[in-house]
Parts: C-alpha cells; structure tokens; sequence
C-alpha cells in the first residue's frame, strides 16, 4: 500500500523521525544517493561470494545468524522485499513470541559526513548478544546453548554422542554458530581465534576418518584459524580439498578446523531448531502477582501457571520425542510491553527461568512433588529461552509442565512452546 501511494505521488517513502535525531547528524543520505547497485542481502547468494564485514559494532552474534541464513538459502524468508526500488520502502520481519512481525523501513542512512554512516541509541539493541537468539528471531525456530565446560557436555564429549549431535543437527537442517572464550575484542590467541567473540558454524564433516568444521569470522578478514587445516596447512592433500570441495581464499574469515581442536578453542555452540510450523503448539502465559511463584524453594511454586501436553490419537499409544521451549518476556516493570529481542549486558532485568515435566494424572501439580512424579526438566538459567528434549511415554492423563522464574514475584509474559511430530494437544490446567 505505502509503495503505490508513494509510486502514484513521485516520492519516497520516509518514517516518521524524532526530532531529538534529525538534528543530531550532519545530514540524512538516501542510500539510492550514497551507493550504487546496493541489496540488503542477496538471496540467492553464497556467502563464499557475498561477503558480510563486522565493522565497529559488536553485532557478531547478528552478523553471524544472517550469514547462517545465507548459507542454506533461508534469507528470503526474512526479507520481503530484497531488490531496489525507487519509492524507497522496504520489508522485513521476525518472528516475536511465535508471530511473524513485518516491518516497513525506508532508505534513508544517518551520516556524519557525506558516505560515512552513523548510528544513535539504537544501535545499543545490536551490542553484545547470542547468535541463537538472533536466530530464532529470524527464523521462528528454538534456541539452544551447549556449554561445552558442563559436566554434561563433557561426558557427550567424550562419548562421541555430541559429535553425532552436530551432525544430526545438519542433517535436519537446524543453524548452528560457536562462541570464543570470554576476552576483548583486541584479544587474539596466537591461533587467530578472536576472543569473546560469535562466529558462524556453516559445516560439519566426517570424510576419511576426519572430523572437521567450518567456521566464518564475521570480521570477514585476514584474521583466521592458522592452525590444523587452515588454509596452507599440509593437512589438505588434493582428495580432502576435492571431497570437501575446498578452495582457499585470502582475507575472507572462513576456515576449517578439526573437531578436537574446537573443543580447545571455542566455548559454546549455539543451535536454532528449525520445525515445520504443524509441529509448534505454543501457549502464552505470565507469572503476575499470585501466580508469580517462584521455583520449588518456596512453598508458594504450585501458583505458577501449569499447563497440561497430552498426545491424541494414534499417538496416544506412543512414546513421542517433544523439545520443549520457555521464552520469557519483556518485565512488568518496563515501560515498553513486548518480547525480548537480544540479551546483553544492558538487560539487568532478565530472569532465572526453569521449568518442571511431572506426572500428576492430569491435575494441577500440588505444593510438594513425590519423587515418582518428577519425570525432567531444566536447570534455572539467566537466559531469554530455555528448553529440553525428552521423549515421552505413553500416559492417557498426560503430563503437566510447570514454568517457572527462580524467586517469588518476579512479573513477566513468557510463552510455552512444544515442538513435536506426534498430535498433541496443549492446555492450561
């Protein structure tokens, strides 16, 4: 509608702008005027052609997600409208509390200087994150995180079982991404790993007997892994870069690394699991005033909002796999209703969130939990998403989930979602 109006009026699209900005740079570019045969991300592309460059911001973890979206041709569904036009609008959207949200943007750049971009508070909403959350904003799928200093992650390390994760993880399609250990910036081991920092896992292979990723550095320059199959290392004989189609290229942030030594030099691996839309089933709810329990420590928990999943059907009769999710919300005490779309150090109003699977033959979970009753769950984490997977037996009463923040009267929305192929049905109890 904006692009006919504005086509039929010979003018460019524009959003409204507040006046404390449109002062505040030397001028305001049209991007049509600043540069030539410019896209907001090619669709179709590879990132080994498109190439994303970081910049001063701290929006690795974002910059990551989009180029794990450009690798497997996922982009398009987050940009609506990807080409140039002249009447200046543009269409993107994402995915808020399981809703796709569009949203109109003009072309119009904030300069300091004639081609020298700026930026003013906004910016601070892409400063510091994690490339899950950016993930499943654009895509609509779930959030994970392995630390892979946990106990449990040690033990699937050493049992090959989270080699074999990641590899079903690709195979099903689902978004990885990796972090470095804590640091600066300005750190840099002497192995050209960039501490602190997110990159992008755009492949997991197995060929010859050799377990091998490839990683992208948004920073998208000379600053690569120089270790083990790095680009000139001896490790590519002519098979390996024929099976693995390798052509080293200079400068472009895209590596390969052996398994083992990404154990030692990342921290934590970031996973979207992306479904089909007939598998969410999704409730939304809030803790606020009386339900806003807290965890099993207070005798106050069974007042949490509880939920009942049980399967119908032919699955009725089955064990069904499920991935449970819990997204917390945007607090009561904000100002500004809505989802939480990043999580960074500028977030204090984030809160322990964990969630309780028990079998209480289909009624509301009492004050005190019998141990026969507990049947999984989460531990309390500081995150804007937990989740777990499970499989279920069959109970024709169902299961109750309890959701829950880790003390009394901390207030905000959150939603339950339940990925599954099995029938289900999601209700409150």
């Amino acid at each position: 509608m904006f692009a006919r109006l504005c086509y039929s009026c010979f003018i460019l699209f524009a959003q409204s702008i507040p006046s404390c900005l449109l002062f505040s740079f030397a001028f305001w570019g049209n991007r049509s005027k600043l540069i030539v045969s410019i896209v907001f991300i090619d669709p179709v592309a590879h990132c080994n052609t498109v190439l994303f460059n970081q910049g001063r911001l701290g929006d690795c973890w974002f910059l990551s997600a989009v180029v794990v979206l450009t690798e497997v041709s996922r982009i398009s569904e987050v940009i609506i409208t990807p080409e140039y036009n002249q009447e200046g609008i543009y269409t993107v959207r994402f995915c808020i509390q399981g809703d796709w949200v569009p949203v109109v943007v003009d072309d119009w750049i904030p300069c300091e200087s004639p081609g020298k971009p700026a930026f003013s508070t906004s910016r601070k909403a892409l400063e510091g994150g994690l490339v899950q959350d950016a993930l499943v904003d654009l895509t609509g799928g779930s959030g994970e995180e392995i630390d892979m200093r946990s106990i449990e992650a040690q033990i699937d390390l050493a049992s090959g079982r989270l080699w074999s994760q990641l590899l079903r993880f690709k195979q099903e399609g689902f978004l990885l991404g990796a972090g470095s250990p804590s640091g600066s910036y300005v750190h840099i081991s002497s192995d050209g790993i960039v501490q602190g920092h997110a990159y992008s896992i755009l492949q997991v292979r197995e060929v010859d007997g050799h377990k091998l990723v490839q990683i992208w550095n948004p920073w998208a320059n000379e600053v690569e892994w120089n270790g083990p199959w790095s680009d000139p290392s001896p490790e590519w004989t002519d098979r390996m870069k024929h099976k693995l189609k390798h052509v080293p290229e200079a400068n472009n942030g895209i590596f390969w690394m052996s398994w083992q030594d990404f154990q030692i030099h990342f921290r934590s691996i970031y996973v979207c699991h992306v479904y089909p839309t007939e598998m969410r089933y999704s409730i939304h709810g809030q803790w606020r005033g009386y339900s806003a329990g807290g965890c099993q420590d207070y005798d106050t928990w069974h007042q949490n909002p509880q939920y009942r999943l049980r399967a119908s059907g032919p699955d009725a009769s089955l064990p069904i796999h499920v991935f449970i999710t819990l997204t917390q919300g945007v607090s009561f005490s904000r100002t500004t209703a809505g989802f939480r779309n990043y999580q960074s150090s500028h977030d204090s109003m984030m809160f322990h969130i964990g969630m309780r699977i028990l079998k209480t033959h289909g009624r509301r979970a009492a004050y005190n939990i019998y141990l026969h009753e507990s049947v999984g769950g989460t531990d309390y984490v500081n995150s804007r998403e937990i989740s777990c997977e499970m499989v279920l037996d069959p109970d024709p009463k169902g299961y109750t989930i309890v959701p829950t923040t880790i003390h009394p009267g901390e207030e905000a929305p959150f939603v339950l979602s339940v990925f599954t192929k099995a029938s289900i049905s999601l209700e409150t109890l």
